[in-house]
C-alpha cells in the first residue's frame, strides 16, 4: 500500500514539473512610440513590438508574457542591476551599454535576432529647407527642433551642438505634439521614425487635423540620419540566479523569430499596424 501512495505521489510531482510554465515580464518604454509601441484605451500595452514577442512566445509552451511600462531611464536600471529579464525593444547597445563596476562589460547580453529595422529621419518646416542641409547636424545650426522626450536618434554630436546652444532644443510630451509643434510653427524641424511620422500624419489626416493646422506650414522629409534594428535584450546581471531560465528561453525565442521571419509573418503584422 505504502509503495503504490508513493508511486502516485511521484506521478503527482512528475505531471507538476511537466506542466509548469514559467512567467516572464518584458519591460517596455512607457512612452507613446505608436505604432511600435503605446497603451491602448484600455491601458494594455500593444504595438508592433509586443505584437511579434506575443506571437513568438505563445509557442513556446513553456513560457507565458506580460509587458509592464515605465520610464525609458528605469527600464535600463532595472536590467544594469539585474532585476528584471528583458527589455523592448533597445537597439545595439553591447559598445556603450556598460556596467559601472570594472571591468566593464555590456550589461545587456545577448540581443535576440533583430525584430524589424527603424528608419529615422528629419522633417522640418519646407520653408527652412530652401537653404541646402546636406550635412547631420552642421548644416541645421540655429534651428530650432522639437523632439519627444526620450527619443535618442539624433546623435551625440546633435545633443552637443544643442549643450552649446547652437540648436534649440524643446522636448514634447508625444510624437503627436511634436508633429503639431511643427505645423503651428513653433519648432523648425524634428527627428523622428520615418513609420512613426507617416502613421502620425494618417492619423491627423483622417481626423482632419492636418489641414486645419499646416494651413501655413508645409512639411518636408529632410534626410534619413540612421537605420537601427529593434531588439529583444536581455539582462546579463546575477542571470543565472535571477533568471535560471534564460539560455533555454533566448534559444526558443530566436528560433521562432527566424521562423516569423521567413514566413513573411513579421511584415504582416507591421502591415496590420501600419494599414495606410
Amino acid at each position: 500500500m505504502k509503495l503504490i501512495i508513493f508511486v502516485f505521489i511521484g506521478l503527482i510531482a512528475l505531471t507538476s514539473t511537466a506542466f509548469c510554465v514559467q512567467d516572464v515580464t518584458i519591460l517596455v518604454d512607457d512612452g507613446d512610440w505608436i505604432p511600435y509601441s503605446y497603451k491602448d484605451k484600455n491601458g494594455n500595452i500593444t504595438g508592433v513590438y509586443p505584437e511579434i514577442v506575443k506571437v513568438a512566445i505563445s509557442r513556446m509552451p513553456d513560457y507565458t508574457v506580460k509587458f509592464q511600462g515605465m520610464p525609458w531611464s528605469r527600464v535600463k536600471l532595472q536590467l544594469k542591476e539585474g532585476r528584471s529579464f528583458a527589455m523592448l525593444p533597445p537597439y545595439f547597445h553591447a559598445h556603450d551599454w556598460l556596467t559601472d563596476d570594472e571591468p566593464k562589460r555590456p550589461y545587456i547580453w545577448p540581443y535576440s535576432l533583430p525584430l524589424l529595422t527603424q528608419t529615422d529621419i528629419v522633417v522640418c518646416n519646407a520653408m527652412k529647407l530652401e537653404t541646402s542641409r546636406l550635412n547631420w547636424p552642421e548644416d541645421y545650426q540655429d534651428l530650432s527642433f522639437a523632439i519627444q522626450r526620450g527619443e535618442g536618434s539624433a546623435g551625440e554630436e546633435f545633443n552637443k551642438m544643442v549643450e552649446d546652444k547652437k540648436i534649440k532644443l524643446v522636448l514634447a510630451r508625444s510624437n503627436l505634439h511634436t508633429i503639431k509643434l511643427l505645423l503651428l510653427g513653433r519648432a523648425d524641424c524634428t527627428v523622428i521614425s520615418k513609420k512613426v511620422f507617416h502613421w502620425q500624419v494618417n492619423e491627423m489626416k483622417k481626423n482632419g487635423d492636418y489641414a486645419r493646422l499646416g494651413k501655413v506650414v508645409s512639411l518636408q522629409k529632410s534626410k534619413t540620419i540612421r537605420a537601427d534594428e529593434g531588439y529583444l535584450g536581455y539582462t546579463d546581471i546575477n542571470a543565472e540566479k535571477n533568471f535560471p531560465f534564460k539560455k533555454d528561453f533566448v534559444i526558443k525565442f530566436d528560433i521562432e523569430i527566424y521562423k516569423m521571419k521567413k514566413s513573411g509573418e513579421i511584415q504582416e503584422i507591421i502591415k496590420k499596424y501600419i494599414d495606410f
